[in-house]
C-alpha cells in the first residue's frame, strides 16, 4: 500500500514538473506576437468580459425558465389543489383517529 502511494505522489510531481514546463515554454512562444494581439484587445472583448456577458446570458435563461414554470404553476393553480389534497388528508386522518378513540372508549365501557 505504501509503494502505491509513494507511486502515486512521484506521478503527480511529474504531471506537475511537466505541466510547469510546459506552461513557461508556451508562455515565452506567446509573448513575441504580443504587439498584434495588444491591437485587437482594443477592439474584441476579453475573455473575462465574454465570460460575464455569457454568464449574464446564462442567469437571464435561469430566470426566464423558473418565471414562465411559476407562471404554469399558478396557471393550473397547483398550490390550491394541494392545499386541497393536504385538508382532505387532514380531515381523513381526523375521522380515523376519532373511529379509533370511539372503539377504545365503547371497549373501556363494555
Amino acid at each position: 500500500m505504501a509503494s502505491y502511494l509513494s507511486n502515486m505522489m512521484r506521478s503527480s510531481r511529474s504531471f506537475l514538473v511537466l505541466g510547469l514546463m510546459v506552461s513557461c515554454w508556451l508562455g515565452g512562444t506567446v509573448a513575441a506576437p504580443s504587439a498584434s494581439a495588444e491591437d485587437r484587445a482594443d477592439k474584441s472583448p476579453g475573455v473575462l468580459e465574454r465570460i460575464g456577458h455569457t454568464a449574464v446570458k446564462v442567469g437571464n435563461k435561469i430566470e426566464q425558465g423558473f418565471t414562465k414554470a411559476g407562471r404554469k404553476l399558478k396557471e393550473k393553480k397547483v398550490g390550491e389543489k394541494i392545499e386541497r389534497k393536504l385538508k382532505k388528508a387532514a380531515d381523513k386522518t381526523a375521522q380515523g383517529f376519532k373511529k379509533a378513540g370511539d372503539k377504545i372508549n365503547k371497549k373501556l365501557n363494555d
